[in-house]
């Protein structure tokens, strides 16, 4: 419930509304979000493939978010796989527990696991 919430409360008792939104569809579009400008990335289909791009880069274009990559579905499932679920297969159940959030850059992701430890990942 608190990550469908869109209104956050601070430590001096203000609210204000959450940039991010839930996301009930797609996992991954609850998790990850841009190393540049912090926005979340957005599931897209483009020339047959499944890609996830920052919602900023969709929305205002490359010069609003220069630095952010475009992501291979597969790859991603791949990587999350090997990096996360003990069989090396991808398991949204086990990413869904163990993974707070995944922060992309221009030549890596961080993950941030559950029990506060990180891990990062080259591209390709």
């Amino acid at each position: 419930m608190a990550k469908r919430s869109r209104l956050v409360s601070n430590e001096d008792g203000t609210v204000e509304i959450s940039g991010s939104k839930y996301n009930g569809k797609y996992l991954l579009g609850n998790l990850l979000v841009c190393g540049g400008c912090g926005a979340s990335y957005r599931r897209r289909t483009e020339r047959g493939k499944v890609v996830w791009r920052c919602a900023t880069r969709i929305e205002k274009g490359k010069d609003a978010c220069p630095h952010s990559p475009t992501l291979d579905e597969g790859w991603l499932q791949d990587t999350l796989g090997a990096a996360i679920c003990r069989n090396g297969t991808y398991d949204e159940s086990i990413i869904r527990n163990e993974v707070d959030k995944i922060q992309v850059f221009d030549a890596y992701i961080l993950i941030y696991r559950t029990d506060g430890t990180q891990d990062r990942r080259p591209f390709r």
